[in-house]
């Protein structure tokens, strides 16, 4: 017997917050993104226009000084703000970004430095304390580890990473084990950390180490880079709009899968990350809920 359950879109119903006739762009949720380095400048722009995509108000990108111009010129979208020279940096200018935040996504394209990893641990709890729900992706994830913040705190830490990250943060190999496998080692390490964890892959493993939830989509159209800064937007998105961190990040993947069973019928095995951004609202728009 399966140990754990399928997405759905009642998933995505319980994630969906209402919008109402009287929303500004700060009612309907402030996204921070934290990421980028000389080597990496586009994943956090994709991470944040697939927040805004999935319905929330204001999107804010803090990236190194170096990347700044240029991390500019790629949207119209988004507002962009320095942090750090040449990596991600810990600082009042951040700290003050949290506070004004409703959630946080963070690690996209920071590279696998000693120093952003340190600066990402800080930043991490520092709104992970705050309340704020942190959604933890690529090389930040490594800092989860040495992580100091309550229990409850880590209960607002979304881990998305891929199988390579997950068996360096968890200290275990996939290897060919089986999504039975993958579902027991996702959960133990959600338990361990006290957060929840998306392990990702062809089959998507959701858990916060009590409920367990997976994800399979009918194509591989979105094993392509970039996919996952999408998805990490998704679910920090729907965080900001006022789901919580379960509800979101297994909202998050369904709807990402949902994107890619699109994508392969209309790009096939061709798609990039911008296209599944672009399709974000066909898969979302029929959940919104609207208060007069």
């Amino acid at each position: 017997m399966e140990r754990y359950a399928r997405l759905g879109a009642s998933d995505v119903r319980a994630a969906a917050m209402p919008f109402s006739a009287y929303d500004d762009k700060r009612s309907r949720g402030r996204a921070l993104i934290v990421g980028g380095s000389a080597k990496y400048h586009g994943a956090p722009v994709l991470c944040a226009i697939s927040a805004l995509r999935i319905g929330a108000g204001y999107a804010k990108l803090l990236v190194p000084s170096i990347i700044i111009n240029p991390v500019r010129a790629l949207s119209p979208n988004i507002i962009v703000g320095e942090l750090g020279h040449s990596r991600i940096a810990y600082g009042k200018a951040a700290l003050s970004e949290i506070e004004r935040c409703d959630a946080m996504a963070i690690g996209m394209g920071i590279g696998n430095g000693e120093a952003a990893a340190g600066a990402a641990g800080r930043l991490i709890g520092a709104a992970a304390e705050a309340g704020k729900n942190v959604i933890v992706d690529a090389d930040a994830i490594y800092a989860l580890k040495r992580l100091k913040c309550a229990g409850n705190a880590r209960k607002r830490i979304i881990a998305t990473p891929n199988g390579p990250e997950f068996e360096r943060l968890c200290k275990r190999r996939l290897g060919s084990i089986g999504l039975e496998g993958k579902v027991e080692l996702a959960s133990q390490c959600a338990r361990e950390l006290g957060i929840t964890v998306v392990l990702k892959g062809h089959s998507t493993v959701v858990t916060d180490g009590r409920r367990t939830k997976v994800c399979t989509p009918k194509s591989s159209a979105l094993a392509t880079m970039g996919t996952g800064d999408v998805l990490a937007g998704m679910i920090c998105g729907l965080c900001a709009r006022g789901a919580g961190a379960f509800e979101a990040a297994g909202a998050g993947v369904y709807l990402h899968c949902a994107i890619g069973d699109m994508l392969e019928r209309i790009e096939g095995n061709h798609a990039i990350a911008t296209d599944a951004i672009d399709l974000i609202p066909s898969v979302i728009k029929d959940f919104d809920k609207i208060i007069h």
